[in-house]
């Protein structure tokens, strides 16, 4: 399997955005997302569904989850967003549309990368720096783990995101 890697610029606080596919647990670096990983690994070569997942596991990386929902091709809801997860961002986007039709241009690529999840039916991982709390930007990875509804189908995006020390 072949690496994608795309580039971004500046991504609100975000920025040298680098955008990989998962090879193994060992492509990452913080407990949190190898968890969540390792969480969704263990359904290989099945696909997990969203009702597979009971946050009451997982207590310990609740913080740094986040869960998108599949409304239509380059449009997702976020569902819900841990404390650490909101601490990173910058913002909560609890309840906001992901769209590729956006105003803003960190928005539109985020639906564009989430479509990418989608169809590949695979994780995918993105590590680069993030502005926190007035630091001048620490590294950071996430994973973002496909899910199926009860139909088979992907229908949400399960994903953990954690500063690198």
């Amino acid at each position: 399997m072949t690496e994608q890697v795309e580039e971004e610029a500046r991504s609100d606080n975000f920025r040298k955005i680098i955008r990989l596919e998962v090879t193994s647990a060992d492509d990452f670096r913080t407990q949190p997302v190898r968890r969540l990983y390792d969480w969704w690994a263990g359904y290989q070569p099945a696909l997990p569904r969203r009702s597979d997942f009971d946050i009451t596991e997982h207590w310990s990386i609740a913080p740094s989850l986040y869960l998108n929902e599949v409304a239509a091709p380059g449009h997702y809801q976020r569902r819900l967003n841990g404390e650490g997860v909101v601490t990173l961002i910058g913002v909560s986007l609890r309840g906001h549309d992901i769209t590729r039709t956006s105003p803003l241009p960190e928005l539109r690529r985020l639906a564009a990368y989430l479509d990418s999840v989608v169809e590949s039916r695979h994780c995918r991982r993105c590590c680069g720096f993030a502005e926190v709390q007035g630091t001048t930007g620490q590294e950071f990875e996430s994973v973002d783990c496909p899910l199926l509804d009860e139909a088979g189908d992907v229908r949400f995006i399960l994903g953990a995101i954690s500063l690198i020390d």
